[in-house]
């Protein structure tokens, strides 16, 4: 028995990896930071552009999607992954989890090619581009995945190109692969342009085992990028000079303006952001990894983080120390530290070109959706990284920790915000499974409109575009015309307020997209889950209901419920493509029940309330049991009526002169009766309501 311990000591520590193991451990590294939450991720932001375009007009749709967007061509390989994939999101998100490991081989390709006696750091710079915290838009696996497969084929494309320059003997066929593998990334999207001016970096680099002399291995390396260059300058000629950009002007060249009219202010421009945009990259993305408020381990998703963290820093330093690295005996020796922070502040920097051209800094704009425009550095921040800690820790075993250390935080950082896009999806799916009962189908040209942004990590147009695939019939669908679209009152009319409440035509217009309304054809709503509410589609008779956002209940009036419309508006999209049922429980039978009040059909609404009662389902919130309340009063049973009362008036104490006015209102709308008469006097009495 006491033999047992040092046997199985001596079984773990005689494991030896073979180098052909590297792309599977990149995989397991991966999955482990994305993939844990795949199954509970849904649809965010832009994605919804991606799946309206497509569900509602198909591959036409992506077409002119993508010619807004400034990048044509990528429409083929988008609307090819359309084909391949569905509208399903798990497959989405097993492709963009799929597509950037990919990525992450064939750069790891890549390095190994330029240093063959350096595996170890080779494999550690692609560990950390893989896992690198700074790009943090992941789950938005519609709007990546044609980015992730573009960013894999410049890998491939700069892999073949260096095969090419070592290989002589098969020069032309490497780089034609090269160029076709090129072409198929700058055309199907722009985000890593820049870094087609490293290429004659990576082929001095590559030549290094060639014996050439210096002069000679640089008219080589220029000579063999003369190909690559032919290409990429008839690419921008034809972007810039040929190609017509839509009205919108997405990806148009600013900055290059700025420059041609006053080339010193564009300069200063370009260097006041450059240095604080590296430093974003390089080394302030790593700060949140150790946010205070990731050590409370009161909080589930903490424990969680911080046992993946052990997991993936622990399995990274045993796989480390076991890992068998084939180093190269041939070749030149060099110094990898320096090379590799020269190459890795090229990257950074060319990375950079694309959104600067465009005009767009990351450290001026959201950081969240800017880290998109980091991507193409991130390869150069994580040979930065390995560089940096080859060069200040002399300890091998110290470094080996330390990256262990960081790759662990990198998995633990990825699986934290992943969870506030599964959180984010829950309360989407909540909205979709309560709209789909309550406005079962919509007339044209209708605006929801709520105080402000209602769902998280989406934004307004985002919310419209759901909204709009939601209700889209593919055979009825308009070219250009968006029947439905949403607004948040604090965040698109807060200096049209007035004007708003007169009665204002509504237009709007994104990428190819017009939606034309008034803001008296309105639905208003108000959707707060966290409080333990239901979605709430607000009346004019809401306009005392203070419990309801001040807001809302001032604008209440120009809720136009005869907007709703009976039958079935709702694609099949929520429910064939996105699996999403309405869900049982309260809030659904309170839909119903509200849907059922706005037509009158009383009895209706009681036999809900008596189906609640025997299931046992009551609110959260007591707004919620007005609908009833209603029924019973306009229904003639104020005794029941009493009962819903004393209920719905309980908490809070603003609920109280909320149902004195449905009493009041019931009163004078209802036929006078003795019984009424009587009930009525004892609210008043009861809720002390005020005379009416």
């Amino acid at each position: 028995m006491n033999q047992i311990g040092p046997k199985i000591s001596r079984l773990i520590l005689g494991v030896r990896f073979p180098e052909w193991s590297i792309p599977l451990a990149l995989l397991g590294a991966l999955g482990l930071a994305f993939g844990l939450l795949i199954p509970r991720l849904g649809v965010y932001q832009d994605d919804w552009l991606f799946f309206y375009n497509h569900y509602a007009l198909g591959s036409e749709g992506i077409n002119e999607f993508m010619y807004y967007d400034g990048t044509p061509f990528a429409a083929y390989l988008n609307n090819a992954l359309f084909l391949l994939l569905g509208h399903a999101p798990l497959n989405w998100h097993l492709a963009a989890l799929l597509s950037r490991w990919l990525t992450v081989v064939s750069f790891w390709l890549v390095l190994r090619r330029l240093w063959p006696a350096h595996p170890r750091q080779t494999f550690l710079s692609a560990l950390i581009f893989g896992l690198h915290p700074f790009f943090n838009l992941q789950p938005l696996a519609v709007t990546f995945t044609h980015v992730w497969v573009s960013y894999f084929l410049l890998g491939l494309s700069f892999y073949w190109m260096i095969l090419a320059a070592q290989k002589p003997e098969r020069y032309w066929l490497y780089t034609l692969l090269s160029l076709l593998a090129g072409a198929g990334n700058i055309l199907s999207g722009e985000y890593f342009a820049g870094l087609e001016f490293l290429r004659p970096i990576l082929l001095w680099f590559a030549l290094a085992g060639r014996n050439l002399a210096p002069k000679e291995r640089l008219l080589l390396a220029l000579r063999s990028w003369l190909p690559y260059l032919l290409a990429f300058g008839v690419y921008l000629y034809w972007r810039f000079f040929i190609f017509e950009l839509p009205l919108e002007k997405r990806n148009s060249p600013v900055l290059v303006a700025a420059l041609l009219k006053n080339p010193l202010a564009g300069l200063g421009l370009i260097l006041i952001n450059l240095i604080p945009d590296t430093v974003l990259i390089v080394l302030s993305s790593w700060y949140k990894l150790l946010e205070p408020g990731w050590l409370d381990l009161t909080v589930r998703i903490n424990q969680g983080a911080l046992l993946l963290a052990l997991c993936a820093g622990g399995w990274t330093f045993y796989y480390l120390n076991q890992q068998k690295f084939n180093v190269a005996q041939t070749g030149p020796r060099v110094n990898w530290p320096l090379q590799a922070l020269f190459l890795g502040i090229s990257i950074v920097v060319l990375g950079l070109i694309p959104p600067y051209v465009g005009g767009l800094f990351l450290n001026a704009k959201n950081p969240l959706w800017n880290s998109r425009f980091g991507m193409a550095s991130l390869l150069g921040a994580s040979l930065i990284v390995v560089a940096l800690l080859e060069l200040l820790v002399t300890s091998s075993k110290a470094r080996t920790i330390l990256l262990a250390a960081l790759v662990g935080l990198s998995a633990g950082w990825h699986l934290r915000y992943t969870n506030d896009f599964r959180r984010a999806w829950e309360k989407q799916v909540n909205f979709y499974q309560q709209l789909a009962v309550r406005v079962p189908a919509l007339a044209p040209n209708t605006a929801f409109v709520a105080e402000g942004e209602i769902l998280p990590l989406m934004g307004d147009y985002p919310t419209a575009y759901a909204i709009n695939t939601l209700y889209a019939r593919q055979a009825a669908a308009e070219p250009g015309r968006m029947p439905v679209w949403f607004y948040g009152i604090t965040t698109n009319f807060s200096r049209d307020y007035e004007e708003f409440l007169q009665g204002m035509t509504l237009y709007t217009r994104h990428r190819s997209m017009v939606f034309k309304g008034n803001s008296h054809e309105i639905l208003l709503f108000n959707f707060e889950p966290e409080k333990g509410e239901c979605l709430h589609v607000i009346r004019p008779q809401d306009s005392g209901a203070r419990t309801l956002p001040d807001r809302l209940r001032a604008v209440s009036s120009l809720s136009a419920l005869e907007r709703i419309q009976a039958g079935s508006g709702f694609s099949t999209f929520l429910s064939e493509e996105l699996g999403v049922q309405p869900a049982p429980g309260w809030c659904n039978l309170y839909q119903r029940a509200d849907l059922a009040r706005q037509s009158g059909d009383w009895e209706q609404v009681i036999r809900l309330w008596k189906e609640a009662r025997q299931a046992g389902l009551e609110p959260n919130d007591n707004f919620e049991y007005l609908p009833f309340l209603e029924a019973y009063l306009y229904t003639g049973q104020p005794e029941q009526a009493l009962k819903l009362s004393a209920l719905a008036a309980k908490a809070p104490p603003s609920m109280q002169p909320t149902v004195c006015e449905v009493w009041q209102r019931a009163f004078r709308e209802t036929p006078a009766s003795v019984e009424m008469q009587a009930a009525f006097q004892q609210v008043k009495k009861n809720l002390s309501c005020s005379e009416n």
